[in-house]
């Protein structure tokens, strides 16, 4: 696994002010949803059609609590995780051409602050790309974002436990993807509301009958069995099974509700580079 040079990109923008996003006069409805696409080379597995998950849900508010969201150059979404008092957790795609990036913790609606009183509201003033990665082939998909003080602890806000280097495949658990990514394919905004939805965990072998050489034992993928998986602005968060984050959101098909495998970073293939670069 290649390691990535430790090395932090300041952010130079309107946010080290402290203003919110009102204040700076953001239009929820043209924030885009940030998502990778791949078409299938095939059609959706059918495989795991027995173990389909009947829908997904609006989350209790906290019963995520090391969810985060991501506000990328005032104009994209994603999604990332908290996994220590001072780094969050996301994909390269989403932040590898960043300039600013505001990160929003303890939240259950990130539009607003309104009855919201574990919502908090960080400038990232760091970031780690890995060094390996490649849109062309979509490999390496993993980034850090550093912050200066993560009060993890306070209410509705704690980091999640990483998988470990020597984890299994996962396949056959079933895991849990969580964000506020478009809910379906006729939807062009991020969700009011952070939901989730749990999802069967499938061998690469069956996801590479979609994907093909993409998916790699870097990757981990879930069924897409019964329309349920990540959309756009989903990239960059958690795929958690038993509290361990297990993946990163990293790239689906177009169309998210045709049934085809969501693919993610498998955390365990980078664990090391997670600890060298973040101590985590």
């Amino acid at each position: 696994m290649k390691i990535a040079i430790f090395a932090f990109v300041c952010f130079l923008s309107a946010f080290a002010s402290g203003e919110t996003l009102e204040e700076l006069g953001y239009d929820w409805d043209n924030i885009k949803p940030n998502n990778i696409y791949v078409e299938p080379i095939g059609p959706a597995p059918v495989e795991e059609a027995g173990l389909r998950i009947v829908g997904g849900s609006v989350a209790t508010r906290g019963a995520f609590p090391y969810q985060a969201a991501l506000i990328i150059n005032s104009g994209s979404f994603c999604g990332g995780s908290i996994i220590s008092n001072q780094w969050v957790l996301t994909a390269a795609h989403c932040v590898d051409t960043a300039s600013a990036v505001q990160v929003i913790l303890g939240a259950h609606n990130p539009r607003s602050t309104v009855n919201e009183p574990t919502q908090l509201r960080l400038v990232a003033n760091g970031r780690v790309v890995h060094t390996g990665w490649e849109t062309s082939v979509l490999q390496n998909d993993i980034a850090l974002l550093r912050l200066a003080s993560i009060p993890v602890g306070q209410a509705g806000i704690s980091a999640i436990n990483l998988a470990p280097s020597n984890s299994p495949t996962y396949a056959g658990s079933t895991g849990i993807i969580s964000g506020w990514g478009r809910t379906s394919d006729a939807s062009t905004t991020i969700a009011n509301e952070l939901k989730f939805v749990e999802v069967p965990i499938i061998s690469n072998l069956v996801c590479t009958l979609s994907y093909g050489p993409l998916v790699s034992a870097q990757h981990v993928c879930t069924s897409g069995a019964g329309t349920r998986g990540a959309c756009n602005g989903d990239s960059g968060g958690p795929l958690v099974v038993a509290g361990v984050e297990i993946g990163i959101v990293s790239f689906g098909s177009r169309l998210c509700e045709a049934g085809n495998p969501s693919v993610f970073v498998r955390v365990s293939h980078f664990r090391n580079w997670i600890t060298s670069n973040s101590g985590v």
